[in-house]
């Protein structure tokens, strides 16, 4: 498809933090660059494109050149993968966007650490999931909004379950301390005791 060569479908981690699943590879109908298909383990998880080109590309960060998106390898293809890490370390001082990181991934459900500093929903954004949403701040706090409904304020402890296509927003997270959010993504048939 081009000089650079197939990229496998599979899962990647952004430089950034945040991890995507590649779907495949199609060619711009116009210009036939090739691009890479791939899908966000986060927020809405729709498809996007990114000419190949860019996906392999080396950037700079912190003086060093890594890798824009790099292979998790066969491991992170495990329905259930091993997640050994305290929850509320290694925060990062500082974000440019939000961070999302899948924890686990199973059939009919995804558990997310989401970490916020300051960040919110973009003006007149709002999150309409196909799947429900539990969520639960663990520490720090937060605004989430609701279509139609009044604002509520989250802190450490408070969770609120979120069912498909309840359109909502954050809000506020506050600049000065991170807040750090467990979302646990599920389908219908999860919600059966």
């Amino acid at each position: 498809m081009s000089d650079i060569g197939p990229i496998p479908p599979g899962r990647y981690r952004h430089y950034k933090g945040n991890e995507y699943t590649v779907v495949g590879m199609a060619r711009h109908s116009e210009s036939l660059e090739a691009m890479v298909v791939y899908r966000p383990e986060y927020g809405e998880r729709g498809l996007w494109v990114r000419p190949a080109k860019m996906f392999t590309e080396t950037v700079t960060v912190g003086g060093e050149s890594v890798a824009r998106f790099q292979p998790l390898g066969p491991s992170s293809a495990a329905p259930v993968p091993v997640c050994r890490d305290n929850l509320l370390a290694n925060l990062p001082s500082s974000l440019p966007s939000e961070l999302v990181q899948t924890l686990l991934t199973a059939e009919g459900i995804r558990i997310e650490r989401i970490i916020s500093r300051g960040q919110a929903s973009p003006e007149g954004f709002w999150y309409d999931q196909p799947h429900h949403e539990w969520v639960v701040v663990l520490i720090g706090e937060a605004k989430l909004q609701f279509e139609g409904q009044e604002t509520i304020a989250m802190k450490v402890g408070d969770c609120v379950n979120i069912p498909a296509h309840v359109r909502h927003r954050v809000e506020w997270t506050p600049p000065d301390e991170p807040t750090v959010w467990l979302a646990v993504h599920y389908e219908s048939g999860a919600d059966r005791p």
